[in-house]
C-alpha cells in the first residue's frame, strides 16, 4: 500500500465510523445540545465539512472555499465557530448532509488523482502548527474527523444510545 492509498483508506475508514455513528441519531435530535459548549450533532457533521474544504481543497489544492461551497457556512461551522442550539441558525439537515457527504467525496477524487510524491509538498495557506506538507493535511484531516467522531460517540450516550464497540 503507498502512502497515497494509506491516507484515502485513513479518510475513508473515519468516515465510514461517523456514517455509523450518525445513522440511527433522530432528525429532531440532530440540533439538541448535548451539554455546555459540546456542538450538537449538526454542528460537528456541517464543522466537518467545512474543515475539509479548508485542509483539502484549500490547503492541498490550491482551491479557495468559495470554489467548493458557499462562503456564508464559514461563520456557522468553520474554525472558531460556535454551535448554538437555534436550529434556525442553520441550513436544513438535508443540506448538511448533503455538504458533508459530496464534500468528502469530492475530496476523495481529488486527492486520488495525486501522484505520491505529491504528498511532501508543502500545503498553501497560512502556516499551521501540525502539518507543513499536504500528506500531513490530508492526515489531519482523517485525525480531526476522528477528534469529532469521539465527541458524537459521547452525544450518542448522552442520548440513551449504546455503544457501537
Amino acid at each position: 500500500m503507498t502512502r497515497l492509498e494509506l491516507l484515502i483508506d485513513r479518510l475513508q475508514v473515519a468516515r465510514g465510523w461517523t456514517q455509523s455513528l450518525i445513522a440511527d441519531i433522530e432528525e429532531s435530535r440532530w440540533f439538541e445540545m448535548p451539554g455546555p459548549g459540546v456542538g450538537h450533532p449538526a454542528w460537528q457533521i456541517g464543522h466537518l465539512a467545512a474543515s475539509q474544504v479548508a485542509l483539502v481543497h484549500m490547503r492541498c489544492f490550491g482551491k479557495k472555499f468559495s470554489d467548493v461551497v458557499g462562503e456564508s457556512i464559514i461563520p456557522t461551522f468553520g474554525r472558531g465557530s460556535t454551535p448554538v442550539a437555534d436550529k434556525s441558525k442553520y441550513p436544513p439537515l438535508a443540506e448538511i448532509r448533503s455538504m458533508f457527504d459530496g464534500i468528502h467525496e469530492d475530496a476523495i477524487g481529488l486527492i486520488s488523482s495525486m501522484k505520491d510524491a505529491e504528498l511532501d509538498e508543502a500545503v498553501s495557506g497560512d502556516p499551521h502548527p501540525f502539518l507543513k506538507t499536504k500528506g500531513g493535511a490530508i492526515g489531519m484531516t482523517a485525525m480531526h474527523e476522528t477528534f469529532h467522531a469521539g465527541q458524537i460517540a459521547m452525544t450518542r450516550r448522552i442520548f440513551g444510545k449504546a455503544p457501537l464497540r
